[in-house]
């Protein structure tokens, strides 16, 4: 479980996330701060942070990493492929001090196609 300030962290970020799709014309924005209003259609364990559509009518479904969650290998990994096997579009955010840790996990369980990582400020 992230601790009070990881926790505060990770709704900024994704706040900020949130906002940055929504001014680039993503549609059906849902975010995941407290809780989603309704469970978004599709998802059953896991339910990610974000989920919005694409102006090509894809399913972009976002989680934001933060590097204290990356040693949370088993966890992550059923997460990240709950996502990819529907064939959505997964954006994992990531600090930039831990964006080389992350795209190595994914290329480690030879995701590197299906899963976009990106770094963020923070």
């Amino acid at each position: 479980m992230l601790d009070e300030e990881c926790r505060i962290r990770k709704e900024r970020l994704l706040q900020a996330w949130a906002d940055d799709l929504d001014r680039k014309g993503f549609s059906d924005l849902q975010v995941n701060l407290e809780s989603f209003p309704a469970r978004p259609r599709g998802f059953g364990e896991h339910i990610p942070d974000i989920v919005a559509t694409r102006k090509d009518s894809r399913r972009l479904v976002g989680e934001i990493w933060l590097c204290e969650s990356l040693d949370q290998d088993d966890r992550m990994f059923s997460r990240v492929m709950s996502y990819a096997y529907r064939g959505d579009v997964v954006m994992l955010l990531v600090p930039y001090d831990c964006l080389d840790a992350a795209e190595d996990l994914v290329r480690e369980w030879g995701l590197s196609s299906e899963i976009f990582v990106q770094a963020i400020l923070d």
